[in-house]
């Protein structure tokens, strides 16, 4: 059987697949959690609005009823509506701060997926640099074997020197190859 006509295992697919998966999964999430602070980040100005015209109204209704001099019963229904709006003012701005709060840990959930997919591209990357130069090496160690085990006329005639050199030379190749995959270059 001749395996010199057999591809290698490509050990790398399975990795590059995973990748692959993982940002795809990723992707997924960005776009649903893009879609989901869109949505939120629509809440937060209504909100915000609405604490500053209640506010209003509550400044309004205190002066007007600190500078108070009719009857009683006007008295009171200033003072119910002074309640009402420290009342709605508090319950809108608990409101404006919940949805700013949830924006923000939407925005944090959103900058880990990007920090994820960043990461996920860089090893791609690598992995595939590094599935490159495998098959250099492959390529360069087929070429060597074939030159010092040549067939015809000049294999009668050894040449050990050349074997002895086309050796270091794979060696060194090698050696170089696995420096830069070491160092990640």
């Amino acid at each position: 059987m001749n395996t010199n006509n057999i591809p290698p295992h490509d050990s790398y697919a399975a990795f590059l697949a995973r990748l692959d998966a993982a940002t795809a999964n990723l992707s997924a999430r960005a776009a649903s959690l893009d879609k989901a602070l869109k949505a939120v980040s629509l809440l937060v100005d209504p909100y915000q609005s609405a604490v500053r015209k209640w506010e209003r109204r509550r400044v309004h209704v205190a002066e007007r009823l600190a500078g108070h001099t009719g009857t009683p019963q006007t008295h009171t229904a200033l003072s119910e509506l002074h309640d009402m709006a420290v009342k709605m003012e508090s319950m809108l701005r608990v409101r404006a701060l919940r949805v700013t709060e949830k924006l923000a840990v939407m925005q944090g959930r959103r900058d880990a997926i990007d920090k994820s997919l960043l990461e996920l591209e860089v090893s791609r990357v690598k992995l595939n640099s590094s599935r490159m130069l495998s098959q250099d090496r492959q390529n360069l160690s087929r070429i060597f074997s074939e030159l010092a085990g040549a067939t015809g006329a000049a294999a009668a005639i050894p040449d050990l020197g050349l074997r002895r050199d086309l050796k270091e030379a794979r060696e060194a190749v090698i050696l170089a190859e696995a420096l830069m995959e070491v160092k990640g270059h």
